[in-house]
């Protein structure tokens, strides 16, 4: 299995590189790419951010004979969903606003940028019905979300 790295046009952020944790382009540049067709997904999101998922790193992943694992937002998800039968959708829960709100503070994000993902967080709940799995990552216990989307991962690759 391997991660597609998908792109952005957010700024980088400490510690982040290009090409291993997102491709950073600018909103030109995202907005050229997306007149060329070169995204299976993308969606304008948190305060008009571009993010999406090159169509090269589904090529380049499948070339190594491996399974795709995307980490997208809903609207990204709805797209590939509409492409493909053979996908498996996990929407990770959290398992409060307060706990997600805590997070966001720890990580540096200011008040703006709380209520801007916290209004996405709201409208993105609303689609979890339409998943294939939901996994609350609940405080202090990623292990456990972790591990149960990796059953859930093992389950549906010994079914294919």
């Amino acid at each position: 299995m391997e991660k597609v790295i998908t792109a952005t046009s957010r700024l980088k952020r400490s510690g982040e590189k290009d090409g291993r944790d997102y491709y950073f382009l600018t909103d030109r540049a995202f907005q050229e790419r997306i007149k060329q067709e070169y995204f299976l997904e993308w969606a304008k999101l948190r305060g008009g951010q571009y993010f999406g998922t090159p169509k090269a790193e589904l090529k380049r992943i499948t070339a190594k004979k491996k399974n795709i694992i995307m980490t997208i937002d809903v609207q990204g998800a709805k797209q590939v969903a509409k492409m493909r039968d053979d996908i498996v959708r996990i929407f990770i829960k959290p398992d409060s606003v307060q706990n997600i709100k805590k997070r966001m503070k720890i990580a540096g994000f200011s008040k703006e940028q709380i209520a801007i993902r916290l209004n996405d967080m709201k409208r993105e709940l609303k689609e979890a019905r339409y998943y294939d799995y939901a996994v609350v990552n609940r405080e202090g216990k990623l292990s456990d979300a972790i591990d149960e989307v990796a059953g859930i991962i093992k389950k549906k690759i010994s079914n294919f």
